[in-house]
């Protein structure tokens, strides 16, 4: 194939054609599901600020069940109502079982390794117990030995967001339960299945993320949701970037300039 551009002819061989054709349609694609993945994230965004928007659920003042689950006598566990509690804010006093800390591992924060915290949490006047989030700790110099703890006695109120459990990337075994000392235990991910089973504590099934306001928690760097968008954002620009510069150089390399013939 040849085109004339005045002085210049464009003379492409096929295969050279062929790779790139197939690498500025692959380029253009993965574009395009990242601004689908940015669209995703804005609708979830949008969804997190409508149940942020919502009143606070006093959890010793509140049925919960009433909100999301109901107990199934028939197969003696929980099944799905609905999702009206998924990130909404809440309060509740109580007390934390400081002799049942859950370490998730392989946390970073700031480059540095570590653990997020979880703690049980007994409602007052209540027998809902919840898992809580309450931030990141270093794992310090030994790894075999627990972090410092924040140990609280009597009576506390806590404030955050209601959530699910955290998604895990791929484990290459299965979820290792490690004994750090007599009242902490280290995971590799949060299961509330298997974390009651090891605690002998019935957890409710979703877990409190402790707001950076509340106190009584570690440090709390919690993701903002509109970081992501603006990431698959990014990485969209980036892809459309290489198929234009995958154009570029494609049509630059196979453009000649014209002899002259003499006489």
């Amino acid at each position: 194939m040849k085109i004339n551009f005045g002085n210049w002819i464009f003379c492409p061989k096929l295969i050279t054609s062929i790779f790139a054709v197939i690498f500025f349609i692959l380029f253009l694609n993965l574009g395009f599901w990242q601004l689908d993945r940015a669209e995703q994230k804005r609708e979830l965004q949008s969804f997190f600020n409508e149940r942020q928007a919502k009143e606070i659920i006093d959890l010793n003042n509140s049925f919960i069940w009433d909100y999301v689950w109901i107990v199934n006598s028939e197969s003696n566990g929980w099944f799905k109502d609905n999702d009206n509690i998924l990130w909404r804010k809440v309060t509740a006093t109580g007390n934390f079982l400081e002799r049942r800390q859950i370490l998730l591992d392989n946390q970073v924060n700031a480059g540095q390794a570590g653990y997020y915290v979880y703690t049980p949490f007994k409602v007052k006047n209540s027998e809902d117990i919840f898992l809580v989030n309450r931030g990141w700790v270093p794992i310090g110099g030994d790894r075999n030995k627990s972090p410092n703890l924040i140990l609280t006695k009597g009576e506390v109120t806590i404030h955050g967001v209601l959530k699910k459990e955290p998604r895990t990337g791929v484990l290459l075994m299965e979820n290792q339960v490690e004994k750090l000392d007599t009242y902490v235990t280290r995971f590799q991910k949060i299961d509330i299945n298997e974390i009651s089973a090891a605690t002998e504590i019935k957890l409710f099934p979703y877990i409190i993320r402790l707001s950076p306001e509340s106190e009584y928690g570690y440090i709390r760097n919690w993701k903002s949701r509109n970081s992501a968008e603006n990431m698959h954002i990014g990485y969209a620009y980036q892809w459309f970037a290489f198929a234009s510069t995958l154009f570029i150089i494609y049509f630059v390399m196979n453009l000649k300039k014209k002899v002259k013939e003499n006489g």
